[in-house]
């Protein structure tokens, strides 16, 4: 499996940035893994709109979701246009139910709701859902292609659903919004670079990689934070490839 990151941004992106995308290639297949505003246009660096295999929502906030609005428009303009006549194949949360209905599109997308425990194929690929701890309907996401296997956190508070969904994941891609989140004046639903560390050496992954960091936030300190509790962790750098 080759996995794109197309952007590492939590609730909003940073300068020149892009929020939550992956790209997940085979021989077979291409599947993106989350949807977020700036994922559109870098997505097509990779494949074409129409050669997608589909499309994974993990929950559905828009730093998750919102070029798939945009997407929305390409889809139907490339029909007008006869040069795709097909549809989206969208896999996504059914909850909160007034944004999966505006996403629900039926002449452009081909929608099917997840829950926990779903297992799916994706020519090749399967994946399964665990659901996780949030402000709103979120899952993690196991993806496996043969021996390999990546397991996508998404939004989540430290869990141990999380700890067994994860057990002896090649790649653990989890958020890292904060360092540390203790030294935060709020509580907020998300996990820090501590916990991602503690979640990776309790699963017996083999490598973590960081995401999702809030847009002032240090990463390097995100590493160094990660580090105190698993080694094999590095950051998630948009555009660069990973190879599982």
């Amino acid at each position: 499996m080759k996995i794109v990151v197309l952007g590492h941004y939590g609730s909003f992106a940073g300068r020149d940035g892009a929020c939550s995308g992956y790209v997940i290639q085979t021989d077979k297949s291409t599947i993106l893994v989350d949807c977020g505003n700036g994922i559109l246009s870098r997505l097509q660096r990779y494949c074409r709109i129409e050669d997608l295999d589909a499309i994974v929502v993990s929950h559905l906030h828009d730093d998750h979701i919102g070029d798939l609005r945009i997407l929305r428009y390409a889809v139907e303009t490339k029909q007008a246009f006869k040069q795709f006549d097909g549809r989206v194949k969208v896999f996504m949360p059914q909850s909160p139910a007034a944004i999966a209905k505006e996403i629900r599109q039926p002449a452009v997308f081909d929608t099917e709701y997840i829950y926990d425990g779903l297992a799916v194929e994706i020519k090749g690929l399967s994946l399964r859902f665990a659901l996780m701890e949030h402000s709103i309907e979120s899952y993690a996401i196991s993806i496996e292609e043969g021996s390999k296997r990546v397991v996508y956190t998404a939004d989540t508070v430290y869990n141990e659903k999380l700890v067994a969904f994860s057990q002896n994941a090649d790649l653990l891609i989890s958020e890292a919004t904060f360092a540390d989140l203790s030294s935060l004046a709020i509580s907020v639903p998300h996990m820090d670079a501590l916990q991602a560390g503690l979640i990776a050496r309790r699963a017996g992954v083999k490598q973590l990689l960081l995401t999702h960091f809030w847009y002032e936030e240090n990463i390097k300190e995100c590493v160094k934070a990660a580090k105190q509790n698993f080694s094999n962790v590095s950051a998630a750098d948009e555009f660069k490839e990973y190879i599982v």
